[in-house]
């Protein structure tokens, strides 16, 4: 097998596969840091180099963007990343984002289940002097939502936001950023 060229590109790559098929000459693309063309035919060589001295000087020719139609050839050996939802929420978080989320999920359930007045009476901001030494109270009422929008439009953006804090900085940059937040609001 003979190595014929290297394109940065793999659909200009294909492109040219596709033609040089539609020609006759069979090439094949190797995926490494590039989309490497090899020629199995080496008496083939020359008519290659010529052709694709051709298709350099214009890749954008009608004559290479009709070839893979030509070519009835529909897997071109790319492989396209999926990001199945589930994944991206995954993968955009790390375990304090999630661990808040939860919090705040199951808190609104108990909201909609046992009422908001006995949930506020355990998580509420320390309002009463006698409650002030019960710490937990300073930033547990970030767990507490009103209404389906609230919690979904407040979620959205703590995974948004709060996932890339803790992707960058990381988790103890995220909870000392959050602990702070719920002390000041």
């Amino acid at each position: 097998m003979l190595m014929i060229t290297s394109f940065a590109n793999p659909r200009v790559a294909q492109a040219f596969v596709d033609y040089m098929a539609t020609q006759g000459v069979i090439l094949t693309i190797q995926q490494h840091n590039q989309s490497d063309i090899w020629l199995a035919d080496e008496s083939q060589a020359e008519r290659v180099r010529v052709e694709l001295a051709r298709f350099i000087e214009n890749p954008g020719d009608p004559r290479y963007l009709a070839a893979s139609w030509q070519s009835g050839q529909t897997n071109s050996g790319l492989r396209y990343r999926r990001f199945p939802f589930l994944a991206t929420l995954r993968e955009r978080a790390g375990p304090v984002t999630w661990i808040v989320m939860l919090a705040c999920v199951v808190v609104y359930i108990a909201m909609s289940l046992i009422g908001d007045q006995t949930v506020m009476v355990w998580l509420a901001w320390p309002f009463d002097p006698v409650l002030k030494f019960e710490v937990w109270r300073y930033f547990t009422h970030i767990f507490m939502h009103f209404s389906l929008m609230h919690i979904l439009f407040n979620l959205l953006w703590w995974w948004y936001l709060g996932g890339a804090v803790e992707k960058r900085l990381g988790s103890g940059k995220l909870i000392v950023i959050t602990v702070i937040s719920a002390l000041l609001s």
